[in-house]
């Protein structure tokens, strides 16, 4: 019977202690798998937006606690995903430009109270968990997940509203998603409308432009989701509030920006846009060829748009736009053609070309037979970030051969007034113009410019580059503010073309050039007239083409997230691919200065030796770029990982003498943790006044924290080493001051150091600080 007491007693102590800890495990690592899938999610919106490809996703909503045979488990756990109620996202005091049915359009149509003005959804995900405690919320919103706690709110993703080079992305989630329970829950973001046009803004009197982002976090989070986004968008904006359900951000008026939107459905109930809401822009007018663009309201092309044809006023046909949302329309006579979309009653809904099929080209009216049989294809040259420049591809169609003698270029959009490019050396994208033929021979013009101050000015009548020894080009220098004679040299010389043979016409890269700033342009979507100099049979004719710059090879490279000092081996991947059979892509420790290079189809990974690019040490960054050829010259995208291990600490201890007892001992010391992005400033104050009477106060960037007892009589009468950035050596941090002390961690690696020790004031004296791993 005693014996059967103590099985009950034992049984009820296991119900009561053990199961309770064993479910609240089970919850814990759901919620951590979740929250990995939750930013999965977030990924795949922002792909579907980028490249128009939707990825299918999963959340596992909740989770079961393992069978027990003689205890009880309470009811499964149940997460819930669901959006929001739609609210509008806006873009204050700001004026759009480019052509007239560009400006009426976005003037009339998208303009809500005197904003841009589109609606928009977030996604959360809200665990019901049993016995795990402050478990967050996961919202996605505006490219940024949150973990929204019951006291804080804490960033997990960054963010793509703004970034360095004036570039905003704006992304529309469409749709309703509505599902809980413990299942495993499939999230398919669909592309409505894939971002592929920008626009330009500018401010309105000079004041700043805003973006107001409608957020579904608590107002009582807003101190913290401010705190958040401020960390995210750091110099790049004038300021960011949260107050009443909306990010507030303030861009600088005096700079011009370009806006890219996106729609990505979730869930059921998504609307596609197309050209009922949307408008009709002109693209070219070249032999006898005109050339229209549909764009749906979000600004971007809309494949398969009916569109009536009308020449010299009589309706000819309806056709419908292409994948690139572009009509063409060819005449054999001089004419002029009109094109209209819905009813053609809005200015936005109609264009009209005048005089098609005049030419521009030849020379004492004889025929020329240079041609270009496709538009421009944007091209992102090294050292760059964007696809600042472009290829055209011309074909000589004469019986006999010609000579490519120079190129002038002028971009419809007057914004683009400098050229550069961004690297030194031979070939595509390292001089302002290159020209190669298919059988190889080459000519190139380089402007002599200071790299990132000097910018070849491109005037209104246009820029010619000879591939002949030439006079000086002007340029202007953004730190001077002045403009300066840049010198010039050449390479190679004319390009020999023999009947039919193509060439490829390199021009990079095209900037916004302000009076003491530069910023390098995405030309997709951009206009340009190129005009080709070549000779025949000793005469010199010219050819002019007015083309549009379209998207060009597209990838996507994903260097593992986590990779550790101590392994062997990481995964590189491939994905996205657009026009692009196989990339090459270059893998490299910065640290070493070791590559591993490598061809890479579209959904590969490849698994790369650490021994292969030196080793990985813990603070190392690697960096994996994708290129279009082993050339290595036309760069698509690149990303980078720093190399974990354990967690960087401060260490600290006060010098041996410190004394307890009836004395009083007191000390003050400050110094500098210095990390590659940044600075960090410490002071340390400690004090002894007796048995128990330890007190140790350190302030950090202006955040005072007080150590625990234990941890101040470690430091003090036990002279003993202490982390500084250890959460559990404070009392009652607040969630602010937590993620302060985890950003100095993360911030920190094997290359910090500990500057300017001072000993301020006391009895005695802080021994250096180490900083090292944990």
């Amino acid at each position: 019977m005693i014996l059967f007491g103590f099985l009950i007693l034992a049984l009820s102590l296991y119900q009561v202690q053990i199961v309770p800890q064993e479910n609240t495990q089970v919850e814990f690592d759901h919620s951590q798998q979740v929250e990995g899938e939750f930013l999965e999610v977030r990924n795949a919106v922002l792909s579907a937006s980028r490249t128009g490809d939707g990825r299918s996703t999963s959340v596992k909503l909740g989770t079961r606690y393992p069978q027990r045979t003689f205890a009880l488990n309470p009811p499964p756990a149940f997460g819930r995903l669901s959006t929001s109620p739609p609210r509008e996202l806006r873009v204050e005091n700001a004026t759009v430009e480019g052509g007239p049915n560009v400006v009426d359009y976005w003037q009339n149509r998208t303009n809500v109270d005197g904003a841009i003005a589109f609606d928009t959804r977030s996604l959360r995900y809200s665990p019901e968990y049993n016995e795990l405690r402050d478990s967050p919320d996961l919202v996605y919103e505006h490219s940024l997940v949150v973990a929204e706690f019951e006291n804080t709110a804490l960033g997990r993703s960054g963010q793509t509203v703004v970034d360095s080079d004036n570039r905003l992305r704006l992304i529309a989630l469409n749709g309703n998603v509505d599902e809980s329970g413990t299942r495993r829950t499939s999230v398919d973001p669909d592309a409505l409308s894939q971002s592929r046009r920008s626009v330009r803004l500018t401010s309105v009197g000079g004041d700043p432009v805003v973006i107001e982002l409608p957020t579904d976090i608590s107002p009582d989070r807003s101190e913290d989701l401010e705190q958040v986004w401020s960390d995210r968008l750091g110099t790049d904006v004038q300021g960011v509030t949260v107050s009443g359900g909306t990010v507030r951000i303030e861009l600088d008026g005096s700079e011009a920006y370009r806006l890219s939107l996106g729609a990505v459905g979730v869930g059921d109930g998504t609307t596609v846009p197309n050209e009922s809401d949307g408008y009709i822009t002109k693209v070219s007018s070249n032999n006898g060829v005109a050339v229209a663009e549909v764009r749906d309201r979000y600004n971007n092309p809309v494949e398969g748009a009916r569109v009536n044809v009308s020449v010299d006023g009589a309706f000819e046909e309806t056709i419908r736009t292409d994948s690139e949302g572009r009509v063409s329309y060819e005449v054999t006579d001089v004419s002029d053609v009109e094109m209209e979309i819905n009813a053609g009653t809005e200015t936005w809904e109609s264009v009209l070309f005048e005089n098609v099929g005049v030419g521009t080209g030849g020379g004492g009216g004889t025929e020329s037979l240079l041609v270009a049989p496709e538009e421009a294809v944007a091209f992102n040259g090294p050292g760059s970030a964007e696809q600042g420049g472009f290829q055209l591809d011309v074909e000589n169609q004469h019986d006999g051969a010609i000579r490519i003698t120079d190129v002038t270029v002028l971009p419809e959009n007057p914004d683009l007034n400098g050229l550069s490019d961004e690297a030194a050396g031979s070939g595509p994208g390292r001089s302002e113009l290159y020209v190669e033929s298919a059988g190889g021979a080459v000519g190139e013009k380089n402007v002599l410019l200071g790299l990132d101050q000097e910018y070849t000015f491109v005037p209104n009548s246009g820029l010619q580059l000879n591939l002949q020894r030439g006079p000086e080009k002007r340029a202007y220098d953004i730190g001077a503010e002045e403009y300066v004679d840049a010198e010039t040299e050449f390479a190679g010389a004319e390009v020999p073309l023999g009947s039919n043979d193509r060439a490829t016409i390199t021009l990079a890269e095209f900037y916004e050039v302000g009076q003491s700033t530069a910023t390098v342009v995405d030309v997709v979507g951009e206009t340009f007239s190129v005009t080709v100099g070549y000779k025949i049979d000793g005469e010199r004719r010219t050819e002019q083409f007015v083309t549009t710059v379209t998207q060009g090879p597209v990838g996507q490279v994903d260097l593992q997230d986590d990779i550790e000092d101590t392994d062997g081996s990481f995964e590189v991947t491939t994905d996205q691919y657009q026009n692009l059979a196989e990339g090459w892509v270059v893998v490299e420790n910065a640290a070493t200065g070791q590559t591993e290079s490598f061809e890479s189809t579209d959904g590969q990974t490849t698994t790369v030796d650490s021994a292969d690019v030196g080793g990985v040490a813990a603070g190392d960054e690697v960096v994996a770029t994708l290129y279009e050829s082993d050339a290595e010259q036309n760069e698509l995208d690149a990303d980078s990982t720093v190399v974990g291990g354990e967690p960087f600490g401060i260490f600290a201890q006060a010098d041996a003498e410190f004394q307890g007892g009836q004395g009083n001992d007191e000390m003050t010391a400050s110094f500098d943790a210095v990390s590659d992005s940044t600075t960090y400033e410490f002071t340390i104050e400690a004090s002894v006044q007796g048995q128990g009477s330890e007190s140790v106060t350190v302030t950090v960037d202006g955040e005072e924290l007080e150590f625990t007892g234990t941890a101040a009589e470690a430091f003090t009468r036990n002279n003993e080493e202490v982390n500084i950035l250890d959460p559990n050596s404070y009392n009652d941090l607040t969630g602010g001051q937590e993620t302060l002390l985890e950003q100095i961690r993360n911030d920190l690696n094997n290359t910090s150091s500990i500057e300017g020790l001072t000993q301020v004031s006391g009895d005695r004296d802080l021994e250096n600080p180490d900083i090292r791993p944990q």
